[in-house]
């Protein structure tokens, strides 16, 4: 087991005893109902934290840059398929597990038909069209239809911006891989699970586009011992994928990431690609936590020198967007075929006996690779640590230090004579008042606050994204009103061109062009913008809280006076008020996110038929005005003029579909996130604060009265507290252990 696993199993078994005296103190006559409210709440709710705790790693970089073959050298074996497909847009995250296990999350049939729906708005031919209108891909004369209306597109329509027409690919894809991902399709989604022997056949569908573009997610589980558990690595969409919209998932996924790995191609370099997905990363807020890597190809450099060189170089470019970069340099692909070598075809060893050779080049990269290793744990494990354990530590800490607590004001009281133990009764009753009267004003405090702090966020919120004055809607707005259409300036052979195959050219020219600024200028403000209202929400409760540090301290000195504990006993284990203001836990328990920044623009079909009918009327009045005047222009004019009626129309839709995704949005960040946020963050420094003080927000004065008055019950009271004070000893000592090994940072 490793040092992760084995100090969050110490954790689990402090605080199942740690119920278990719950149990005792109720065991003791009279205290049959009695509650320790927030401590048991805690301790409840711990065991559902800590199986959510994961630590994620981003692996991203341009398409075959060997993302994926890095990701298969860390859990030395080739479990991720390797040259996946350039079109698809799936995240394949991988742990740890018992057993090999691949489970793929399909699309549900609406989510399928919506994406073609919306590949299809101003589609050239409407010879796809079903009778309804609707196009459903369950349908084998809708399948039909289409595939023949694809079949008649020339090379201008497959074509985008030099690169494959993301539309037409998409259809095409659906249209082949129906037939064998159709029965796994379903209203709701549906769940495969590739198991055991099973598990390779998992590759059939994310290497192939046809049948990867019906996946939403995928999950490796790999029982290896290279990756500890608590670790979740995901292979990313190459950045620099024609549509914008893989890279908007990719953002999704490092908006919950703790560590990225950049993965640059020793081939390639650094290219321009590169630097804008790394600038954007930059803009999110994030670039602190990156490590890059230069996958090297031996096959690729003459010399040793050579290499050095590159990676020298790469360095110097990397500095100008983060100061001294981490870089570490080696072959993933050597590494790979060195941890599974009784598996390699005759070729791949072949390659490999031919690179094991060169020991320069091996040396090299296996120095490198120990450095990488090395610090990729060390990070690992000090953000496990730090951020997923120490505050279930210092939790449990304190709650077993006000048990023990609890349990000496017990048996002070008694231990003293029937005559003493009635004066000794009236303090700890004033003493509760007081300690309640401060329970009441730190719950007032923050519940009077939520609306406060809500009605702030939500006009920060509403500032930033209003479609009249926000920065967000009136940026986007200005590059839609000023986007000029290549299609018009340049439009060779517009006079030979239907037109509505050349409206189509335009409006997915005009689509990719948006939504590639949506995701690489606006997605990473609004990330940033989130951000900062994550930090806004937690020093809000920390400030609200801290006043109470004072009066809460006076209670504490007015508590050794009732009790034979020393004043450093209760000094030790006082925390402040930073060890509770872990916004991540509380989120975590929630299974709170930000909603997904994925914004796919609705377009209707009305664009076409608008633009239509503007055609039909500039040649009637080019007819009209024939009977006195003709131009050998007028036909090019017509078609320009109603072309840019087009545009107008586009933008106008695009404006009115920006409007609603922003506030829809807007909506979902606000209710679905902030607000749950805020709710979860007042929750959690509440119990927090109140989780220190719990043992005398109680009225014990009945049940100890009901024991002094009986010798027998008082008698087997005090073994059972005394036997709880021998429990919490070894509870204290497994406590500062755990502690010690967090502390200490276990790098294995």
């Amino acid at each position: 087991m490793d040092s992760y696993s084995q100090s969050k199993a110490q954790i689990e078994q402090i605080n199942q005893d740690v119920r278990s005296l719950f149990s005792s103190a109720r065991s003791i006559p009279g205290m049959g109902k009695y509650s320790f409210g927030e401590w048991e709440k805690t301790c409840e709710h711990l065991p559902q934290q800590l199986a959510q705790d994961t630590i994620r790693v981003a692996i991203v970089g341009p398409i075959k840059s060997g993302k994926s073959t890095f990701l298969n050298s860390l859990f030395n074996g080739d479990y991720v398929k390797r040259g996946a497909g350039v079109i698809t847009s799936i995240v394949t995250r991988v742990r740890r597990g018992s057993r090999l296990r691949a489970k793929l999350f399909f699309k549900s049939i609406d989510e399928v038909n919506a994406d073609m729906r919306q590949a299809l708005v101003l589609f050239p031919s409407s010879d796809w069209r079903s009778e309804d209108g609707q196009f459903d891909i369950r349908q084998p004369k809708d399948r039909h239809r289409l595939q023949q209306a694809l079949s008649r597109l020339g090379s201008e329509q497959l074509i985008t911006s030099d690169t494959r027409n993301v539309n037409t690919v998409l259809l095409t894809s659906y249209l082949r891989g129906y037939e064998s991902a159709g029965s796994l399709l379903s209203d709701k989604g549906n769940t495969q699970l590739f198991e055991d022997e099973r598990f390779a056949e998992h590759k059939a569908f994310v290497g192939d586009e046809t049948l990867a573009v019906f996946l939403r997610d995928v999950l490796l589980e790999v029982d290896t011992r290279s990756i500890q558990s608590g670790i979740e690595i995901a292979d990313c969409q190459g950045s620099d994928s024609s549509n914008p919209l893989h890279l908007a998932m990719i953002q999704d996924y490092l908006s919950l990431t703790h560590l990225i790995v950049y993965v640059i191609s020793s081939r390639t370099g650094l290219r321009r690609a590169d630097i804008r997905f790394l600038s954007m990363i930059k803009k999110m807020g994030i670039l602190e936590n990156i490590l890059f890597v230069i996958n090297c190809d031996f096959s690729e450099h003459e010399s040793i020198e050579d290499l050095k060189n590159l990676v020298a170089r790469i360095g110097e470019e990397l500095a100008m967007i983060k100061p001294q970069p981490d870089i570490y340099s080696f072959s993933a692909l050597f590494n790979l075929f060195g941890s599974r070598l009784d598996a390699l075809s005759s070729k791949e060893r072949m390659r490999f006996e031919q690179w094991a050779t060169d020991e320069d080049f091996v040396d090299f990269s296996s120095r490198e690779f120990e450095r990488f290793h090395r610090v990729f744990n060390e990070y690992l494990a000090q953000k496990r640590f730090a951020l997923l354990l120490k505050n279930h530590v210092e939790r449990l800490d304190v709650i077993v230090s006000g048990i023990n607590g609890w349990v000496d004001l017990n048996r002070s009281v008694l231990s003293r004579d029937s005559n003493s133990i009635g004066q000794q009764l009236q303090k700890i009753k004033d003493h509760q008042k007081r300690l309640d009267r401060i329970q009441s004003a730190v719950k007032k405090t923050l519940a009077g606050a939520l609306p406060e702090i809500k009605k702030e966020l939500q006009q920060e919120v509403h500032q930033f994204f209003n479609t009249d004055s926000g920065n967000i809607a009136a940026e986007i707005e200005n590059f839609i009103d000023n986007y000029n259409m290549p299609s018009i300036n340049d439009a060779p052979g517009l006079e030979t061109t239907d037109f509505s195959q050349r409206l189509y050219l335009v409006f997915q020219e005009f689509k990719q062009a948006i939504d590639a600024h949506v995701t690489e200028v606006v997605n990473p403000r609004v990330f940033h913008f989130v951000q900062s209202l994550q930090t806004r929400i937690r020093d809000y409760f920390k400030s609200l809280v801290m006043p109470f540090d004072a009066m809460l301290r006076e209670a504490q000195e007015e508590y050794i006076d009732l009790t034979d504990l020393k004043q450093t006993d209760c000094e030790d284990r006082n925390p402040s008020v930073d060890d509770l203001s872990s916004l991540e836990i509380f989120a975590g328990a929630g299974d709170l996110k930000p909603p997904t920044l994925v914004a796919v623009m609705g377009y209707s079909t009305k664009i076409k038929t608008e633009a239509l009918m503007r055609l039909g009327l500039y040649r009637v009045l080019k007819n009209v005005k024939g009977v006195f005047k003709k131009s050998e222009k007028q036909d090019q004019e017509e078609i320009t003029r109603a072309l840019q009626d087009g545009i107008g129309l586009i933008k106008r839709e695009t404006k009115k579909s920006l409007a609603f995704q922003l506030k829809d949005y807007r909506e979902n960040l606000k209710f679905g996130y902030l607000f749950e946020l805020i709710e979860a963050a007042a929750d959690g420094f509440t119990r927090g604060v109140l989780n220190r003080f719990q043992a005398h927000f109680s009225d014990l004065s009945t049940a100890i009265e009901s024991i002094s008055t009986n010798q027998k019950d008082k008698k087997q009271a005090l073994q059972i507290l005394n036997e709880m004070v021998q429990i919490i000893g070894r509870l204290e000592e497994k406590i500062e252990g755990v502690r010690g090994q967090i502390e200490g940072s276990p790098k294995n």
